[in-house]
């Protein structure tokens, strides 16, 4: 089985150390347009068997702690979407795409059942803006109700789904969403967890 990691950022790749000749890395970018980009290209010139997406992110669930590691089974567009008064309406309300049409079941973006690991199953929104505000975390939680927030989860899932591709997406959480205290946010013992996820998951494929 030929396994591909997506991290992010170089940051969060570092001092990983596959243990098998069948894993290989991609340094994806951060961001949606980034990561959708050069994870397309890759899938295109070598196809692997499964793809492990694996990264940080911030928190909008208090029973999460710094570190834990989340399996995202379903990750949303948080930003494709307009709104109106006062209230989030997403792009397919809007009528623009069907939320029905692959890779999309209802509007989520559904990652394939799995229990390869007993880490918690969690929601995930994806947002070229970092949430920042009371207001903007309002929005998102009433909408979406997630646990964690990326930038790059939901195009993962989007073209794995494309390319019919299995995969699981491991999220690390290094802070809580709109807590802009960065001495309050431990982004190494996040990616330390992280790490030791992946080489859990990889065992058990």
């Amino acid at each position: 089985m030929n396994i591909l990691i997506v991290f992010p950022s170089n940051l969060e790749a570092l001092n990983f150390k596959p243990t098998s000749n069948n894993v290989e890395i991609l340094v994806s970018g951060i961001g949606g347009f980034a990561t959708m980009y050069s994870l397309t290209k890759k899938c295109v010139q070598t196809k692997p068997n499964f793809i492990i997406h694996a990264g940080i992110c911030g928190s909008y669930d208090d029973s999460l702690q710094i570190g834990d590691v989340t399996n995202v089974m379903i990750d949303y567009f948080a930003d494709f979407g307009i709104i109106e008064n006062d209230k989030w309406k997403t792009g397919f309300e809007m009528k623009l795409i069907s939320s029905h049409k692959t890779p999309f079941t209802d509007g989520q973006l559904i990652a394939p059942a799995n229990d390869i690991t007993d880490i918690p199953k969690v929601i995930g929104v994806t947002t070229q803006t970092i949430t920042t505000t009371k207001e903007q975390r309002k929005l998102i939680v009433d909408t979406f109700q997630p646990s964690i927030e990326s930038m790059e989860g939901a195009f993962v899932h989007y073209v794995c789904i494309q390319e019919n591709i299995p995969f699981i997406h491991l999220r690390a959480v290094s802070n809580y969403v709109c807590e802009r205290d960065k001495t309050q946010w431990n982004i190494p013992l996040a990616i330390e967890n992280l790490h030791t996820q992946i080489h859990s998951t990889i065992n058990l494929l």
